[in-house]
């Protein structure tokens, strides 16, 4: 044989092997999933949630805390993240430290708001929650000035703590209230009224995965090249999203829409969970890949002026005692992380769906009959 036909065949040998691998290492589609009984974060056991509203301010926030406390992480996808305690969250602070967090804050008011986790850490010392004494609350905000009656963000003024300490105190667990409330309460989607959303789903092995995201990107919720259908729609379990279905009225944008939207007061904010025990550098990609979620339900995202950031939370044992043995393995964590993605995106639909009108224009509004019984 040749040296030109030995080597062409070495190459063919090769691109067979390397289809076969590729192939044994295909991911496997998640099937046999269900919502949980809220379709909400609080599906995850050891999660509490509570909001602060200011109505005619179009602003507010909102707590999540985690009384038996949560290893997080953390994934700032947008270019101008507005965040407290970031860094702490990374896999290489939380493999040193183990740091054990009680308590996370999603605010809006902008730069004011990140002000608002004092109250949370009130909350959290007259409770006797916290790690060596001192509870770590991490957060971040939106951009939501000026778009209320009054102008009053959270965290400014001489009570910086209090719409922090009023999420905590109204934190639980079982059904979230959704839409145009806490920190979703001025939040926009591409100019129409947007607000918060949750959604969980629970695994054939009885994993837990769930979400909560407030949702105010500069980016469009549905697809101007499908009949502006909710990009999303398709990952509905369980009939949860009430009929919503392509506006039979057909597709209309509206001029208006770029009025409202400027540089630097789009951001897109949540937090992604799961009962699975994970280790640091796992945490950490759980909030990475649920950006894909994001990506996924809102386009354009994670542009240069948005701050778009993604928490993720593990409640699966205590983080700081669990054996490396009991971590979840390679394929069920794969399996998790394409749960969480289309978690993430589910929540995302549902703050849309949610939005109140009295605040603005919703998709529900500009197109009739969209939005089913919602």
């Amino acid at each position: 044989m040749s040296f030109k036909l030995a080597f062409k065949s070495a190459l063919v040998a090769n691109a067979l092997f390397l289809a076969g691998l590729a192939h044994a290492q295909a991911p496997i589609p998640v099937v046999d999933l269900h919502t949980g009984p809220n379709n909400a974060i609080t599906d995850v056991p050891g999660i509490l949630v509570g909001h602060s509203t200011r109505k005619d301010a179009q602003t507010g926030t909102t707590a999540l805390i985690f009384p038996e406390g949560a290893l997080m992480g953390m994934s700032p996808s947008g270019g101008a993240p507005g965040t407290r305690l970031g860094a702490l969250l990374t896999a290489q602070h939380q493999d040193a430290q183990r740091v054990v967090m009680h308590g996370l804050t999603l605010s809006g008011g902008s730069i004011y708001g990140l002000d608002t986790a004092c109250g949370v850490v009130r909350f959290l010392d007259e409770k006797g929650l916290g790690f060596g004494g001192r509870a770590h609350v991490p957060g971040a905000i939106i951009f939501d000035l000026g778009r209320g009656d009054v102008d009053a963000p959270p965290g400014r003024g001489d009570k910086p703590c209090e719409d922090g300490y009023i999420a905590a105190s109204n934190a639980k667990d079982g059904p979230v209230q959704q839409g145009s409330v806490g920190a979703g309460t001025g939040a926009r989607a591409a100019g129409m009224k947007s607000g918060l959303g949750t959604a969980s789903a629970v695994m054939a092995d009885g994993t837990i995965v769930g979400a909560l995201v407030v949702v105010n990107p500069a980016g469009r919720v549905y697809n101007v090249n499908a009949n502006c259908e909710l990009y999303t729609l398709w990952l509905e379990l369980d009939g949860e999203f009430n009929g919503a279905k392509i506006p039979p009225e057909g597709c209309s944008t509206s001029p208006k829409d770029m009025e409202l939207i400027r540089p630097g007061e789009n951001t897109t904010i949540g937090v992604i969970a799961t009962s699975a025990p994970l280790t640091a550098g796992q945490t950490e990609r759980l909030a990475i890949v649920s950006n894909d979620g994001m990506a996924r339900a809102i386009r354009p995202a994670h542009s240069t002026s948005d701050g778009d950031t993604v928490f993720s939370v593990t409640l699966g044992e205590d983080p700081s005692t669990v054996a490396q043995e009991n971590f979840v393995e390679a394929a069920q964590f794969r399996d998790i992380l394409s749960v969480a993605a289309d978690v993430y995106s589910r929540a995302i639909t549902h703050a849309v769906l949610n939005a109140d009108p009295e605040l603005g224009e919703t998709y529900c509004v500009r197109f009739p009959g969209a939005c089913g019984s919602e």
